[in-house]
């Protein structure tokens, strides 16, 4: 893999040639904290049908790092600079998690270049998802633990990681990746978190003419389905496919499977060797007889806090309990936070107490609650907790955490016609307050935010009546 200079750094990237003859150049761009080694054997797959362009992004991999804050401009830059050296005239460009960021904005920036996007797990960061927590909370302590030198260091943190990945943690390549993922410096993963936080990676996504593919794990906990739906539908030209079987790194989960997905996205754009009854055997292949789906159904969660609290599971209300044992007050919190820690929970729910006295607390509380979300009919948990992690196992759909997806979603949104679409969304009924019982601090600071922005979208709305 050649190391040259790229736009005034060295730049480590790598040309594969196809085994097929075609002309279809497909570029890899990874994600977040990690390198181009971590495709693994996906790359393999799709060899037999594109050319394939792989690079590590400036101050990952064994691309230069240096000191100065990287930005999205430079990184684009750098992408430009390395397509115009291939000489290469247009690509589908593939871009994995936060990759995906670069990929947009340089299909904003060099529509001319981009062929097509395949999008896989766009992410979704912000200050109370699980994504965030996961970077912020959780990945310092996994690091702590693979420094220490422990050769299982995935074990211990198995189930919270459920939602972001379907492996388990003796998978080799699993471990790759969070060898690759752990091993940045402090410093510099958090800085590039942070440049993750500030994109406006909605916004831009409107401005995209080319086609895109979406592909998303149908076990993803870590983007709410009404992020995906406001992503797809900004789109101008788009499709949205749900891996099963996968979660967040679908790309190592189910790599045949992916793969062939863009495979058939790449040749539906080059007409000429489009072929319809492959596409259609394949896609029979992948929707399974309806009894193997429904042995695989993930039970669905029915949470509802906009307008009165009510709770069900698959459509059977459990309808008592719920003002006992903090029961009310934690569901709420799991509702936008699916996976977490005991030790988070603990600073949320009872801050005031000592730690001891929080986690016995917790403790109680927790066993009460995995009562009550026991399926009713099923002999399933909906509550997982164990060796320090909290997680829903059920499929969540809550009506405030959707509200606050658009409301926020608008308010960001700068094209009017998308934005009064978006406004147009919300409840023709508007509770004045939100969570108006429950005095927590992330709920409180939540209430806040979400009242002033309904207010400032309130005064945006009578605006456009004049």
């Amino acid at each position: 893999m050649p190391l040259e200079p790229v736009n005034g750094y060295n730049m480590h990237y790598e040309w594969i040639d196809n085994r097929s003859g075609s002309k279809e150049v497909l570029l890899l761009i990874h994600g977040l904290a990690l390198d181009s080694s971590c495709w693994g054997r996906f790359i393999e797959l799709l060899v037999t049908d594109f050319s394939i362009v792989q690079y590590d992004i400036r101050g990952h991999g064994h691309s230069h790092y240096e000191e100065a804050p990287i930005t999205w401009d430079v990184l684009c830059e750098d992408l430009n600079r390395l397509i115009t050296r291939l000489e290469l005239t247009e690509v589908h460009i593939v871009a994995f998690g936060y990759g995906t960021h670069v990929a947009v904005k340089y299909a904003r920036a060099y529509p001319d270049y981009v062929k097509a996007l395949t999008l896989m797990s766009l992410p979704y960061m912000s200050t109370n998802n699980t994504h965030s927590y996961l970077a912020r909370h959780v990945f310092p302590h996994m690091k702590e633990t693979l420094e220490a030198g422990h050769p299982h260091f995935l074990q211990q943190y198995e189930e919270l990681l459920k939602g972001y990945t379907t492996l388990g943690p003796d998978n080799l390549d699993l471990r790759h990746y969070f060898q690759v993922l752990l091993g940045y410096p402090e410093g510099h993963f958090s800085n590039m978190v942070e440049l993750t936080s500030n994109s406006a990676l909605l916004l831009e996504l409107a401005d995209l003419s080319c086609p895109v593919l979406l592909l998303t794990g149908e076990l993803n906990k870590t983007s709410p389905n009404s992020f995906l739906n406001a992503s797809s539908f900004l789109l101008q030209n788009s499709t949205l496919i749900t891996v099963p079987n996968a979660s967040f790194l679908l790309f190592i989960e189910q790599p045949e499977l992916v793969a062939e997905w863009i495979r058939l996205f790449a040749t539906r754009i080059s007409v000429d060797n489009f072929s319809r009854k492959d596409s259609q055997q394949f896609i029979q292949m992948v929707f399974q007889p309806e009894e193997q789906i429904e042995s695989r159904r993930v039970p669905i969660l029915d949470i509802h806090l906009l307008h009165k609290f009510s709770v069900s599971i698959d459509s059977i209300p459990i309808e008592s309990g719920w003002n006992q044992r903090h029961a009310k007050r934690l569901l709420t919190y799991l509702a936008f936070h699916p996976v977490t820690t005991r030790d988070i929970l603990c600073e949320e729910l009872f801050p005031h107490l000592t730690q001891d006295k929080a986690k016995a607390n917790l403790k109680v509380c927790l066993h009460y609650l995995a009562k009550l979300l026991r399926h009713p009919i099923e002999s399933m948990n909906g509550l997982l907790s164990q060796q320090g992690t909290v997680s829903i196992q059920y499929k969540i759909k809550c009506d405030l955490v959707d509200f606050v997806a658009i409301v926020r979603q608008a308010c960001l949104e700068k094209d009017p016609t998308i934005r009064y679409k978006l406004c147009k969304q919300l409840p023709p009924s508007i509770p004045e307050t939100i969570l108006v019982d429950n005095y927590d601090d992330w709920a409180v600071s939540l209430r806040h935010q979400i009242d002033a922005q309904l207010s400032h979208l309130s005064e945006w709305m009578e605006m456009q009546l004049f």
